[in-house]
């Protein structure tokens, strides 16, 4: 006998069909309760907790597909293994490939994934309403359908069924297969229950009438009654259909039929407006009883801004509903697209400390046993490289420390890695071509060798067993690699760590992962291994994708009370009290119907003109919608919350709602900052989103994290967003911690104190601290400018006095010998590019080399040193060097600090009983010399070393041989541009004549005209900073270029200053981040490596007061020093002695 029980949604016709259960077993009558797969596991439990020890024995709950499986299991056929849906999609892949040049309408779809999950699914459809191969290749030749479509999809299926028969059997086919062999025996005195389902397919109903004839069968559907008054589109037509299906199935196997219908609605039976609102969804016409009340709402809505602000405010009612009393097992969250909402509500419920448990689909695409897999699959697709090598280590599973890990990533990045590069032992230094050369890197050498060296020979032995191997050898081969990394070792090592802190979810997670991908390379054995099918890694890597795409790892509850998340389309909840549903926009819940899989609409339609019966036409899938809505709009017994993006979002509410809400006067849902920021954790985040808004509301928020802070409950980092609202200047509190990190003396070389002087904070980081960024090894400003510096040097010093006297070839000669000899030993790994850079600056300097010739022939000044070092200590690589040794200042606290560094070029003139000092430097840049940024501590470095010389003369002397004198003064300092960009003025012409190309020069010289004129004899403004005109000196370049012994007096007695505080600052731990900005200028945050660190807000406490264009220029009568406020208005006046036009 067939019983349909009919009834609307919360009408009892699951507890109805619970209570025969029962009151079967209760006599000793066995039964069994069919539902959909998803409800499976929860009916299990339900039916334990109804029944109990005793009688639970009576009942068996089985799904469609695992009825199949027993009924195979006694009869015969359960060898046969079943394709899941992964399966199902490599399968499509292979018959692609098997029909080569035949697929001409999807030739470019063919060797896509996402197509071959399509056509999986098409196929999937087309079996369900029981369409086979040849009858869709004869419904692609009927009027109006599209025949090349259809035709061509008809050969896919058919080589698809092909390739199944020899593979093994959709779900679907081995419930018909089942069906075909259920013995009446089976159901011999045991009753049918079916629940849930709001349909059967082609295979399904094979089954049903099967049993029919077998068994008394007990069908619930829902839907209010067996008439359709609504033309096939009403709410319960769909369901209406099905009743009548089973009529005639009962009906031709001579079964009677018996149709019950339920009315009443015991689950909303405490809450009247939830019965108005379910009884208003099944009939747009009914006119409501009564509204909701206001003072106890079973129904609230919310407009959100945005879909995170709707997650933020749904967290806040559950944990409102939580505190009333509901457990949160009895609510659920239900939007109708999961992926538009699940990271916003995993993200709000951990902040308001509410366990989630999502009951969607979980692909293992992005485990990490799969992002290992294909790793392994690239290395044999582009042979040895590193980004292959890298991903593999950083999926954590193989077994090296971590500090190998993070030093083999670190050379990586450095150092542009050739696969011979991989092969060979690392020898490089990991700080590239700014190597310090200390014990740490040192140490991280080591640590990446050791990576390398555990990696590579099983990385080759992969590679070479790889070479020719079928599908089966292969993924052999690929487990064997995995396993020779050690990743099953650590694998359980992450287990045990996170069982150690507590997170047993976590840790079966993990271990869970790795068996899922594994279970997955045994599904590409049978999918694609058969007869030693060979594939290349490309075509093995895209198919074992497909798999991991189609796969659903499922899911552990990480708690038995927990929030169930789940969507319209797969909605299986136990008793809910309240729900919670998202998302109810207009077009998108319900949903707007669109093309699905393969076919349109259009397609459908010509099929089913056919006589074809396919559940996904247009007109079962608006229905299907209806009932998704109404089911999770119905599905709560207490209290229904409906939120959806309107507001900032812009979003209508679903015009399937708009009319309950008025007509039901729901209240719009009053959220108070104490709702959203139940927890700290939610409270801080909140805070965020209101930081810019000077609001009662963010005061609240702020004052609540303000009462916790300090005790257990207090938000982790709201201490650090105060500091940083603050904007405390950073200061460092352990000072004897600082004074051991600086020692009592501070040696500081120019560059270093012009780091210093641009931020404090920078330096602290870089020189105190040592934070450095890492840097690729590439032909950086510095490393170009150390180039030209050391050929200049090494030029000068090789060829001494005979340097002037070599010709164009000679120079050119000694340039290529320089450059090689620098770059083979301090410029290993050379791409193409590097070469040219090189090559470019080799260019360069040959006709710089000329100019200088030029320059040191015609010139008073000659070369007495270079490379000169000013330090107190001996140089490690030479000691017996010559050095002289650095002025050292006090800052009145018992510290030193001293300049140090080396002289690039000192050049000496003598004129009687006076030796004149002129210091060199080659810039590769283009900055021009400002005596304002001096006054700041920048573009100082030649002037230090100027100062500390003539302070030194004594030590001087012996280095000066016949040009050593009495008195040794200061001359004056000259930048020369070695490499002027075409910004400034045209870069020189490698291919002109030599001897015809000039170099800028910038600078500051003493106005003593013997001095100035013995640089540039002929006044031709061609070898140093000064411009003539008629033999005079321009008053212009006169004034910016020339200072008098007085003016460089209190250049040096102000450097002198700002070293001691320097000193007296560090020493105090005053290291704000106070970028200097002169004249406005750019701030240096822009290039700093530590901004993310330093807390500085751009445009607040930058040091950027104007100065005058000379602001060491004598100070007006009655002041002394150079202690003025910068910016002060003057007009300096010309000094010193010289002749200026």
């Amino acid at each position: 006998m067939l019983t349909l029980i009919l009834g609307p949604s919360g009408s009892g016709k699951s507890s109805l069909l619970r209570r025969q259960l029962k009151e079967n077993a209760a006599a000793g009558r066995r039964s069994i309760l069919i539902v959909p797969e998803q409800f499976t596991s929860s009916t299990e439990g339900a039916l334990y907790r109804l029944l109990g020890d005793t009688l639970s024995g009576y009942v068996e709950s089985y799904s469609f597909t695992s009825l199949a499986e027993t009924l195979l299991r006694r009869y015969g056929g359960a060898a046969v293994p079943t394709l899941t849906e992964a399966g199902r999609a490599v399968l499509v892949r292979r018959a692609l490939d098997s029909l080569l040049d035949k697929v001409v309408y999807y030739s470019r779809q063919r060797q896509s994934a996402a197509f071959c999950e399509k056509a999986a699914r098409t196929i999937d459809e087309l079996k369900s309403a029981g369409v086979t191969p040849d009858a869709l290749a004869a419904y692609a030749n009927a009027p109006g359908a599209d025949r090349d479509k259809l035709s061509e999809l008809a050969l896919i299926y058919a080589a698809y069924q092909g390739l199944l028969a020899n593979t093994g059997m959709d779900p679907g086919d081995r419930v018909e297969l089942a069906a075909k062999q259920l013995d009446a025996d089976f159901f011999a005195g045991r009753g049918v229950y079916i629940d849930e389902f709001d349909t059967f397919n082609a295979s399904k109903r094979a089954m049903l009438a099967a049993m029919l004839p077998a068994a008394d069968v007990t069908v619930a559907l829902c839907c209010d009654g067996p008439q359709d008054r609504a033309g096939g589109m009403g709410l319960f037509s769909g369901a209406k259909r099905v009743a009548a299906q089973l009529r005639r199935m009962a009906e031709q196997a001579g079964v009677p039929c018996r149709t019950r219908t339920l009315t009443d609605d015991p689950r909303h039976g405490e809450s009247p407006a939830l019965a108005e609102l379910s009884l208003l969804l099944a009939d747009p016409t009914y006119t409501p009883q009564r509204t909701v009340d206001p003072q106890r709402p079973a129904i609230l809505y919310h407009a959100a801004d945005s879909r995170q602000e709707e997650a933020k405010a749904a967290a806040a009612a559950v944990r409102a509903c939580a505190q009333r009393g509901v457990p949160y097992r009895r609510m659920a969250v239900i939007c109708r697209d999961a992926a538009s909402y699940l990271p916003a509500l995993r993200y709000e419920f951990r902040l308001a400390g509410i366990p989630l448990f999502c009951d969607e689909p979980t692909t293992p695409e992005n485990t990490a046993p799969a992002r290992a897999v294909h790793a392994a699959l690239d290395l044999l697709r582009g042979g040895v490289n590193t980004a292959a090598i890298l991903r593999l280590v950083k999926t954590g599973l193989v077994d090296l420390p971590p500090e190998a890990q993070c030093a083999l990533e670190n050379y990586a990045y450095t150092w542009t890695l050739s696969a011979a590069d991989w092969r060979a032992e690392f020898t490089r230094s990991p700080g590239g071509y700014n190597a310090r050369g200390d014990a740490q890197e040192a140490e991280e050498l080591a640590l990446a060798e050791q990576a390398r060296a555990f990696l590579m020979p099983r990385i080759r032995r992969f590679a070479d067993g790889a070479k020719g191997a079928d599908v089966t050898a292969l993924t052999r081969r690929i487990y064997g690699f995995l396993e020779s990394l050690g990743a099953p070792d650590a694998l359980n090592a992450l287990a045990e760590q996170l069982r150690a802190a507590g997170e047993l979810p976590a840790a079966d997670e993990a271990l869970r992962e790795w068996n899922v991908v594994m279970s997955l390379l045994d599904q590409m054995v049978r999918l694609a291994g058969a007869d030693g099918a060979v594939l290349s890694a490309a075509e093995y890597a895209d198919l074992f994708t497909l798999l991991l795409r189609t796969s659903d790892m499922g899911h552990i509850p990480q708690s038995m009370d927990s929030v169930i998340f789940t969507t319209a389309g797969r909605m299986r909840l136990p008793e809910t009290d309240a729900c919670f549903v998202l998302g109810l926009a207009e077009g998108e819940f319900p949903q707007t119907p669109g093309d699905s899989g393969l076919l349109t609409h259009a397609d459908r339609d010509a099929m089913i003109a056919q006589g074809a019966d396919l559940p996904d036409c247009f007109e079962n899938r608006v229905i299907r919608e209806q009932v998704c809505f109404y089911k999770a709009l119905t599905a709560a017994r207490r209290f229904v919350w409906l939120s959806w993006p309107g507001g900032a979002a812009g979003l209508p509410v679903s015009a399937a709602l708009a009319p309950a809400l008025e007509l039901l006067a729901v209240p719009a849902a009053q959220l108070a900052p104490q709702d959203l920021a139940a927890t700290p954790a939610a409270a801080l985040d909140l805070l965020g989103s209101l930081w810019q808004q000077d609001t009662p509301r963010r005061a609240a928020v702020q004052a609540a994290l303000e009462a916790v802070e300090g005790t257990p409950a207090a938000a982790p980092g709201f201490a650090a967003v105060q500091r940083a609202a603050r904007r405390d200047p950073a200061a460092v509190q352990d000072l004897q911690a600082l004074e051991e990190l600086l020692g009592r003396s501070i040696r500081v070389s120019p560059t270093r104190f012009e780091r210093y002087a641009v931020c404090p904070f920078g330096y602290f980081m870089e020189y105190v601290l040592r934070a450095r960024p890492r840097q690729k090894a590439e032909l950086a400003p510095n490393i170009s400018g150390t180039l030209t510096h050391w050929v200049l040097e090494q030029a000068l010093a090789r060829r001494g006095g005979a340097f002037l006297d070599l010709d164009e070839t000679a120079l050119s000669d000694l340039v290529d010998a320089l450059v090689k000899e620098y770059a083979d030993q301090n410029l290993p790994g050379r791409g193409v590019r590097m070469e040219y850079l090189i090559d470019r600056i080799r260019r360069n300097l040959k006709s710089l080399l000329a100019f200088v010739q030029r320059d040191l022939r015609q010139s008073g000044f000659a070369p007495a040193a270079l490379e000169l070092r000013i330090d107190d200590r001996p140089d490690p690589d030479d000691p017996d060097a010559p050095r002289i040794p650095p002025v050292e200042l006090t800052d009145g606290q018992g510290h030193t600090v001293r300049i140090v560094g080396a002289v690039d070029r000192l050049d000496v003139m003598k004129l009687g009983d006076t030796a004149y000092l002129r210091v060199v430097d080659y810039k590769t840049g283009t900055k021009k010399f400002d005596l304002r940024e001096v006054w700041y501590g920048l573009d100082c470095q030649m002037l230090m070393y100027l100062f500390t010389l003539e302070r030194n003369a004594d030590a001087l002397r012996p280095l000066l041989g016949d040009r050593a004198a009495e008195q040794v003064r200061a001359a004056g300092v000259e930048y020369l541009w070695a490499d002027p960009s075409p910004a400034t003025q045209p870069r020189p012409d490698a291919d002109a004549d030599t001897a015809a190309k000039a170099y800028p020069m910038e600078g500051l010289l003493l106005d003593e005209e013997s001095v100035y004129r013995a640089m540039d004899t002929a006044g031709s403004g061609e070898f140093s900073p000064l411009a003539y005109k008629n033999g005079k000196v321009y008053y212009a370049s006169a004034k910016k270029s020339l200072a008098g012994a007085d003016k460089l007096a209190r250049i040096r007695d102000h450097l002198d200053g700002l070293l001691r505080r320097m000193a007296e600052n560090l020493y105090a731990g005053r290291i704000a981040a106070e970028p200097l900005c002169p004249g406005g200028s750019r701030t240096p945050c822009d290039w700093c490596d530590y901004r993310a660190v330093c807390r500085h807000a751009d445009g607040v406490a930058e040091r950027s007061a104007p100065l005058p264009e000379d602001p060491f220029a004598a100070p007006p009568a009655g002041e002394t020093g150079t202690d003025k406020t910068p910016g002060a208005g003057q007009d300096p006046a010309p000094e010193g002695g010289g002749t200026h036009g």
